[in-house]
């Protein structure tokens, strides 16, 4: 990698124009400029060095990738990324810093400058240009005189015994829609020291180091299971209570409920709500094949590479038949039934896609079932073709809709008879003026009366969503 950009700057020192001036946007405008003059040497020779810079930050870019796809420890990581960006970029200070939305702090770390490794200890207050990027999501670029502005009202502090930059350049590190933390690149010698490709290579390298960090963290929790689940059930069902959401989500106009009841200790049962953006929330619930422990840990897989997944891709097809490559490689002689909804809060559309799970069921303001149509969709991690069953409905004003796992309506009696689909319509409708969280409450009550002595022998989750 470094001889590749050593023979870049030797080209453009060749022609006596500084590097920095040889930017591969200016090479494109350098181009149709010597082609407008019938110069087409010159447009050869430009075009040429425009596609060896490209070379130089694709093979950057690939060698950061795989570098990260080695690393599972997230102080690893940091130490990478960082490194490549000191030795990549125009900047004497590189500063890789974790952010705290609840607190409104952050740590840094990675620290670096003038090659000397800085060890900041502790969180502190965010500072305005950090604010700034994570209040955006996009990149912040200052020079000296804002720079001094905001040391001035104490808006913005140097590190203790580090010099003052003449330019702060800093990117969001994104997790999905969500700031996990800002990457700063700082020149102490000149102004403007970063182009618009310097930004879009950082971000595009940022991007890369957000994902294995959320990749590391995932990978962290879950082995953290595998390793003391066999020592002690009740740790792993309060591990399990963590991974699943605490609260449901609060939006105007709607009232989301959910309980979720496991057969064992712990079950393989789960649902999850993922804000997208201000107008859509993902609804995902689902359930392995197994129970107990084994289907537990399988859970909190597919749980998190679905959170993983939705964070990198908008295509509920490709979200699916991604989590399902990943189980067939796992070979886990396991598979999961899901149901994945995106649920558009402005007018009540409800997009799902369904691997071999439950439909939901729709329930009108004055107590009607409305059917959905219902196609073959298969379960993850059993065929290479997966087949999807892909609908809309809409949730109307006054109605509700149940997700749900067969823990619900296959409940049997001591005679041995079921509950039913039919008998759970009946409660919805019964209870539809009931908030989420009660209807949810009561269909529990119901199938335990059902059950009578007789121990429940699957798990139980439902998930309601009113519209009002």
């Amino acid at each position: 990698m470094t001889s590749e950009i050593e023979r870049t700057e030797r080209i453009t020192k060749s022609k006596e124009i500084p590097r920095e001036d040889y930017l591969p946007q200016d090479y494109i405008s350098l181009v149709m400029k010597a082609k407008a003059q019938g110069n087409w040497e010159e447009a050869a020779e430009y075009l040429e060095q425009c596609l060896e810079q490209r070379s130089v930050e694709l093979a950057l870019i690939n060698s950061v990738q795989e570098g990260l796809s080695s690393k599972y420890e997230m102080q690893a990581i940091y130490d990478l990324v960082g490194d490549k960006l000191r030795d990549t970029f125009n900047a004497q200070i590189v500063m890789i810093s974790q952010y705290d939305a609840h607190t409104d702090r952050v740590f840094h770390h990675y620290a670096i400058e003038r090659g000397q490794h800085l060890h900041i200890p502790g969180w502190a207050p965010i500072d305005a240009s950090r604010a700034k990027v994570v209040r955006t999501k996009k990149p912040v670029m200052i020079n000296a005189q804002e720079i001094l502005d905001l040391l001035e009202t104490e808006k913005m502090k140097v590190v203790p015994g580090t010099e003052v930059p003449k330019t702060w350049l800093g990117v969001p590190l994104l997790v999905g829609n969500v700031a996990r933390g800002i990457v700063s690149l700082q020149n102490l010698d000149i102004e403007n020291a970063f182009s618009k490709s310097d930004i879009d290579l950082l971000t595009t390298l940022t991007n890369s180091m957000s994902q294995s960090l959320e990749n590391a963290r995932l990978f962290n929790e879950t082995q953290r299971m595998f390793n003391q689940v066999e020592s002690e059930m009740a740790l792993a069902l309060q591990a399990q209570k963590s991974i699943l959401p605490t609260h449901p989500p609060r939006y105007p106009g709607y009232d989301f409920g959910s309980l979720i009841i496991p057969a064992r200790a712990v079950g393989g049962d789960f649902y999850d709500f993922i804000p997208l953006d201000d107008q859509r929330v993902c609804i995902v619930i689902g359930d392995v094949s197994d129970k107990g422990l084994p289907a537990a840990l399988f859970m909190a897989i597919t749980l998190s590479l679905t959170r993983v997944e939705t964070g990198r891709n908008n295509d509920q097809r490709k979200i699916l038949e991604n989590i399902n490559k990943f189980f067939l490689k796992m070979n886990a002689n396991m598979f999961v039934t899901l149901l994945y909804c995106i649920l558009d809060l402005k007018n009540g559309t409800l997009d799902y896609s369904r691997a071999g799970h439950l439909p939901p069921i729709l329930v009108k303001k004055n107590g009607k079932i409305i059917d959905l149509p219902v196609t073959t969709g298969k379960s993850l991690g059993i065929f290479d073709n997966l087949i999807l069953d892909q609908q809309q409905c809409t949730i109307p004003h006054g109605g509700l809709v149940l997700f749900f796992s067969d823990g619900l309506y296959e409940a049997f009696d001591p005679s041995g008879h079921a509950f039913g689909i039919e008998r759970v319509k009946e409660l919805l409708v019964a209870n539809r003026q009931e908030n989420a969280k009660t209807i949810c409450k009561n269909l529990w009550t119901a199938v335990e009366d059902f059950n009578k002595e007789i121990p429940h022998q699957d798990d139980f989750t439902t998930v309601i969503v009113k519209r009002y």
